[in-house]
């Protein structure tokens, strides 16, 4: 127990540290509208899960609005500290207890779906940033494009010979179908899904604004539009110090062009740095009570534990936590 104690104090104070060293100079005012209009951005995101859920057979009664978003939420601040797919797999386990009748397949299908309106949106916004010319020399769409041509190539054979020949995949895909129902309805996913999604950009696009202004860079929607793809292009690589540098890497080359203004590295380093860090601390503070309230004090302090035996915590910059 004194142990756990001492590496939570440690993690708390190299934390701590790092989050000054980054944001010492930034406006404390515009930091806190950043964070509450984030906040706002992953609370629209759950209801929009919710709204799946629902069309899975999910939704109420079984399950509330806010049990939805609040696992939501929490997976989100999983997701700064572990991986996009650690919090997938936190919303998974948060609502399943809520659901417990339900199999991980059908939930798991859910996410899929949320994830394509998700990524039709941000292909819009590639589009539209890649198209004004301001992600000219960025050079990682046409990798995405290609990675996810050659993943849709292979998945697609696989889940036929799969469902061919295993009554438990034939289960899966079962599973994953049902979940994606909502999908099966485009009328009704633009109704009822794609308005949550695109306020949920817009709060983040907002986020972003006020932490330009935050951080006394160029306030744009142009910036804001560049700083989403450079975070989209730090998720592509899962190791924090490659994922911070190709998230700075994408806004040097861009940034130029989206605000006509010239803005030094180190500058943009500290802009990623502390935005990611103070996102990641609210986030993680935010799982925890989401978690506690869900699950209970037990597991969630056995998990802890657990975690700063094996490794301290990781940060990964370019990831989208909260």
């Amino acid at each position: 127990m004194g142990d756990a104690a001492h590496g939570t104090a440690h993690a708390i104070e190299r934390a701590a540290a790092g989050l000054w060293d980054a944001i010492g100079g930034a406006s404390p005012g515009w930091l806190v509208l950043a964070v509450v209009l984030h906040l706002a951005n992953q609370l629209a995101r759950g209801r929009g899960w919710f709204v799946i859920l629902g069309q899975s057979g999910c939704g109420a009664p079984r399950l509330n609005p806010r049990d939805a978003i609040a696992a939501w939420v929490a997976g989100a601040g999983v997701g700064g500290v572990l991986s996009a797919r650690g919090g997938d797999a936190a919303r998974l386990m948060l609502v399943r207890r809520r659901l417990p009748d339900t199999g991980y397949p059908v939930l798991a299908g859910t996410l899929v779906a949320e994830a394509a309106g998700e990524a039709l949106l941000g292909l819009a916004l590639a589009v539209i940033v890649l198209g004004g010319g301001i992600g000219a020399g960025l050079g990682f769409e046409r990798e995405t494009i290609a990675v996810v041509a050659v993943a849709v190539l292979v998945a697609l054979p696989a889940g036929l010979v799969l469902r061919s020949r295993s009554s438990r995949a034939r289960r899966l895909l079962a599973g994953l179908r049902q979940g994606c129902a909502a999908l099966g309805h485009p009328g009704v996913y633009a109704r009822g899904v794609l308005p949550w999604q695109l306020t949920s950009r817009l709060m983040r696009a907002a986020s972003l604004l006020a932490f330009l202004a935050a951080f006394h860079l160029p306030v744009t929607l142009a910036a804001a539009g560049l700083v989403m793809v450079a975070q989209g292009g730090g998720r592509m690589l899962p190791l924090a110090p490659a994922s911070l540098a190709a998230g700075v890497a994408v806004l040097a080359a861009g940034f130029p062009q989206a605000t006509g203004s010239e803005v030094g590295v180190g500058v943009l380093a500290a802009f990623l740095v502390g935005m990611s860090t103070l996102l990641t601390m609210v986030g993680v503070l935010l799982a925890t009570m989401v978690a506690v309230w869900m699950v209970g004090a037990g597991p969630v302090l056995a998990l802890l534990r657990l975690r700063l035996r094996l490794r301290p915590a990781r940060l990964a910059p370019g990831s989208d936590p909260l």
